[in-house]
């Protein structure tokens, strides 16, 4: 069965292929290209969010540098000293000291008063709870890199050849490559502040301080990020009496 003679020859009937299937070498092809495609597309988000997460990090850590230089900077202000009862010219040596150097983001602007307590120069400093001078300025440290900067000494008890200039700063923080500062004592006639761009009553001190610092940018290239407070001086007004 399965088969018939016709001549001298057999006839066979056997299965055909038209059942069978399998993949061509387009279709090949075609699947490798998507493959590379969702993986390029996979890729370039990965890369995307990792680059993104990166530049969180850097500004986060850039602000917390910023934070913690401008905190310690408002609270040194806040606790500036001038003493009681100081009639005319009033008290050089308790006066405060200002170098304007420049607008924006290019300032490097050096302020100097006399202040209590440890704010920028550490609760456990010798003289933290004596009248103490401190210079806040941005200086080159070890690397030759600007940094914020601090120079403190005691006010009382000094030897007759002391010098501050001598001192070494104490560095705060690299990341700040900007500081602007403006003073004022007053209002205008129309009730605004009278800002000065540097305070030349360098035997008194001001009522009212701004100071601007300007945090390196994530980019370079890119503007810095700037951090500004506007801070009070209630001493200041014995300075005026």
């Amino acid at each position: 069965r399965g088969c018939r003679v016709s001549g001298c020859g057999f006839q066979v009937r056997g299965r055909g292929r038209a059942g069978a299937s399998g993949f061509t070498l387009l279709e090949i092809l075609f699947a490798v290209t998507i493959l590379s495609l969702v993986s390029t597309v996979t890729f370039m988000t990965f890369s995307a969010a990792t680059s993104a997460w990166q530049r969180g990090t850097t500004l986060a850590d850039n602000l917390h540098h910023g934070d913690f230089v401008i905190q310690q900077l408002v609270m040194g202000l806040r606790s500036a000293y001038y003493p009681d009862g100081t009639k005319g010219a009033g008290a050089p040596e308790y006066g405060f000291w200002h170098e304007d150097n420049g607008e924006g983001e290019n300032a490097e602007d050096e302020i100097c008063w006399v202040k209590l307590g440890g704010a920028l120069v550490g609760r456990d400093s010798s003289f933290a709870e004596t009248p103490h001078r401190v210079r806040f300025l941005l200086e080159d440290d070890e690397d030759g890199d600007s940094a914020a900067a601090v120079v403190a000494w005691r006010l009382q008890g000094q030897p007759e050849d002391f010098d501050p200039d001598e001192l070494d700063p104490m560095f705060l923080s690299k990341r700040v490559v900007g500081f602007n500062c403006r003073a004022a004592w007053e209002l205008d006639e129309d009730g605004e502040i009278d800002w000065l761009d540097e305070w030349e009553e360098t035997n008194k001190i001001p009522t009212i301080v701004e100071v601007s610092l300007y945090v390196e940018p994530i980019v370079e290239g890119d503007d810095p990020v700037e951090m500004k407070r506007v801070i009070g001086l209630r001493v200041g007004e014995l300075a005026w009496k």
